[in-house]
């Protein structure tokens, strides 16, 4: 077993229509080589980069869907996307997530005036499940023109506090907000992609050789709103349910020839696209801003590039995941779990899967 580090899978190596192995992008050489394989299997984590505000970590730019897209795998349900209503909304800090288990011990939602609010939406009031509480913050937020609300703890004893939650609380410290004392400002945040690429109970892709794990598949274990723990299952089970698969594959033909995509970097801003895909594809979402999400990528210029930089791989991925978002968004005319679109408020009697890219128009 080897690890790379400074090291980033840029496209897979197709070889008839099986995968074949991957392009590497060594970042310290600045160049790519080809690393042949028996089989693939993509563990590159979600997709939250692509919007503005996410708890996601920089690296969460999905790499893995765009890579399997581009080789012509399924990608299903990419339209789900679970935003967490209580990320920690300060200029000069990350988007920290302040876990729901602070409004199960008492922690009330507020707005500008100081008035729980919650309950003028959900009878569950602050215990509503995340995406009615996250628009019910976005509504609020806009009925009374504040960037952010507030979640205020303050009712409890500031020694529980500080034991219950060290995390929360050490961190909100360092940025200038004691939760004991002071509600915190939150805004939700793009969190977990329900989506990705489509697999069996094996994690086998629709590409032979190629594996899907963890947060970049799409499994089915999540349906259209995640529980917290079957991150955990999706990750450990289906990734160890891939790698027995993995192991039974016979050798391949390492002489066979193998192509990849062409690589090329869009002539666009990240900063642009995520304020794009933040306005249009969010929380709440409509057939005239999908439409201009698919409008602007379909009029992306493309410069072909011999030599990429990490930025141009990674802004290439986001754009594409950005495209695949918006026209499952598009397609999928309902409401159901986090995808909320204001022009189809109800949820259909039947669910539909998007898991070919005809259905999506691509």
């Amino acid at each position: 077993m080897q690890f790379e580090s400074y090291a980033a899978i840029t496209d897979l190596l197709l070889a008839g229509d099986r995968a074949a192995g991957a392009v590497v992008f060594e970042e310290k050489q600045n160049r790519l080589r080809h690393v042949r394989a028996r089989a693939v299997l993509l563990a590159t984590g979600g997709l939250g980069r692509v919007f503005k505000e996410t708890t996601n970590p920089d690296v969460a730019t999905g790499d893995g869907v765009a890579m399997a897209w581009r080789a012509g795998a399924r990608i299903g349900n990419i339209e789900f996307v679970q935003f967490h209503p209580t990320a920690l909304h300060l200029d000069n800090a990350p988007r920290f997530l302040l876990s729901e288990a602070l409004r199960g011990e008492g922690a009330v939602l507020r707005n500008r005036k100081g008035e729980a609010f919650m309950g003028r939406y959900h009878e569950l009031k602050d215990l509503a499940p995340r995406d009615v509480v996250s628009r019910a913050i976005v509504s609020e937020m806009h009925r009374t023109g504040s960037p952010h609300v507030w979640l205020d703890l303050t009712s409890r004893d500031a020694s529980f506090i500080r034991d219950r939650f060290p995390r929360v609380y050490e961190t909100c410290l360092r940025y200038g907000v004691d939760i004991a004392t002071t509600p915190a400002p939150v805004h939700p945040a793009a969190h977990y992609a329900m989506g990705g690429v489509t697999t069996d109970l094996e994690g086998r892709s629709s590409i032979a050789g190629l594996y899907a794990a963890g947060e970049v598949a799409c499994t089915g274990v999540h349906g259209a709103n995640r529980l917290a723990s079957n991150s955990l299952l999706e990750a450990l089970v289906f990734g160890a349910r891939a790698g027995r698969s993995m192991s039974k594959l016979p050798a391949g033909d390492s002489d066979a020839p193998a192509f990849h995509s062409p690589m090329r970097t869009p002539v666009f801003t990240e900063d642009e696209l995520r304020d794009l895909t933040w306005r249009n594809c969010g929380i709440v979402r409509e057939r005239e801003g999908l439409e201009t999400v698919i409008h602007r990528m379909e009029a992306l210029e493309w410069n072909p590039v011999t030599q990429p930089s990490l930025g141009e791989i990674e802004l290439r991925n986001l754009c594409e995941v950005a495209a695949l978002i918006a026209r499952g968004a598009l397609w999928r005319e309902e409401s159901r779990g986090a995808h909320y679109r204001s022009d189809f408020p109800e949820k259909q009697e039947a669910f539909r899967m998007a898991s070919s890219l005809e259905s999506l128009g691509l």
